[in-house]
């Protein structure tokens, strides 16, 4: 007995040792087998031959076989199953100890001295049983608590995964928004140079048109100004891409008639997706078909219509592209309407131009006029004045005839009468 405490101190003084040293795998292996080895010892040395073994002996082997199961956690099944194969094949060999120790007496066991030995024994297994309960149910809480905080912890995450989803939505929606952006601001670029590269409508506008239908991927297209004076004005095509002959045909579209003249009058766009069998047809190699959708963009700059601008394709049109038309009809409005106004410009200078000329032909004539009135006006005056000396030697004659006949007799004056 002596010997088997001396070596149990021994082992836990080592086993002190090494858990300081970190081996804790084995310390805890050498704790669940320490106390099953002792008792083995224990019930070899007071095992007589052919007697059974000591019963109080068994119950503390029988009771240390649930360290392993507290000692390990139920992840670590590898050393739990090596310490219970070590416990059962250590408390099986108490006949190998019975041979190693030897005892020269027997000591007198009183029964009252079994009856406690066994109520030790069965206190320290109701104990273990009760420590290993315990620390199931705090293991168990430990447990819940666990996958409460890792519950947390997930709803946290999809919390910021749905946070980082949102986010990255918003980013792919401004990233969209923004190439939307890009691609409108090039475009309008685009047709503001198309705009500036000529002062002939009807080569920009086939430009224009040509580009716009190219980057919408549509498939016709017209562009149509008002023309005419305020009393008979009517929409006037000056280009068009791609319009069957008989849409292309009429060139001319009265005020109020229709799509375009209703466009026109209420100077805002239409987009129209149910299309009429008979409005227009998209030809092509393989025959016509109905376009989706016609789209009619109003040329307005401040609050003036200078034309209307229609569009049709197969497919429909997005919300920033019918936005990118009536940006590009503003634009289109405006360069008419410069274009217009230069052309007056223009026509009012050939006119100034015209009137300044006639002017100054009128006015030569006039100093042609005046030279020959100032001329006349001298012949006048010399002729005036030749009369007038011409009366006055009519009137000298005169006087001095008066003069000779009153020196003449009367009786001279009767005959030179007769």
């Amino acid at each position: 007995m002596t010997l088997a405490i001396s070596i149990s101190l021994v082992i836990v003084a080592l086993t002190i040792w090494m858990h300081s040293l970190g081996f804790h795998y084995l310390t805890r292996l050498l704790v669940s087998v320490l106390p099953v080895l002792v008792s083995s010892c224990i019930q070899g040395a007071y095992q007589m031959n052919n007697q059974l073994p000591n019963a109080s002996a068994w119950v503390f082997i029988v009771g240390f076989q649930v360290l392993p199961f507290l000692l390990f956690d139920p992840s670590e099944k590898k050393f739990r199953l090596v310490s219970i194969c070590l416990n059962i094949a250590i408390a099986f060999c108490y006949e190998q100890f019975n041979q190693w120790i030897e005892l020269a007496q027997i000591p007198f066991t009183p029964p009252i001295q079994v009856f406690i030995t066994i109520a030790i024994g069965l206190l320290l297994v109701i104990g273990l049983l009760s420590a290993m309960d315990n620390i199931f149910v705090k293991t168990n809480k430990e447990n819940i608590d666990l996958i409460k905080r890792v519950e947390q912890e997930k709803e946290e995450q999809n919390r910021s995964q749905e946070k980082l989803n949102h986010t990255l939505e918003e980013l792919n929606k401004s990233k969209i928004e923004e190439e939307k952006r890009i691609w409108a601001a090039k475009g309008v670029a685009d047709i503001v140079k198309i705009m500036q590269e000529s002062d002939d409508l009807n080569a920009i506008a086939d430009k224009a048109l040509i580009y716009l239908v190219k980057t919408l991927k549509a498939n016709q297209a017209g562009l149509f100004l008002i023309e005419g004076n305020e009393e008979n004005q009517l929409l006037e095509m000056k280009a068009c891409y791609a319009f069957q002959r008989k849409k292309y045909l009429k060139k001319q579209v009265a005020i109020g008639e229709g799509l375009l003249g209703q466009c026109y009058l209420e100077k805002e766009h239409i987009y129209l997706i149910d299309v009429p069998e008979d409005y227009i047809l998209i030809g092509s190699g393989l025959g016509d078909s109905k376009p989706r959708c016609i789209l009619l963009i109003p040329l307005l700059a401040n609050d003036v219509v200078y034309g209307v601008m229609e569009i049709a394709s197969f497919k429909e049109f997005k919300n920033h592209e019918v936005t990118f038309l009536l940006e590009v009809g503003e634009n289109i409005a405006m360069t008419v309407r410069s274009i217009k106004t230069n052309e007056q410009t223009q026509t009012l200078l050939y006119e100034t131009q015209a009137m300044a000329e006639q002017m100054k032909s009128q006015e030569e004539e006039m100093r042609q006029s005046m030279e020959e009135i100032a001329a006349t006006q001298e012949e006048l005056t010399r002729t005036e004045e030749e009369l007038k000396e011409e009366i006055k030697v009519k009137n000298e004659q005169i006087l001095f005839l008066e003069q000779k006949l009153k020196k003449l007799s009367p009786t001279t004056l009767e005959m030179a009468i007769h």
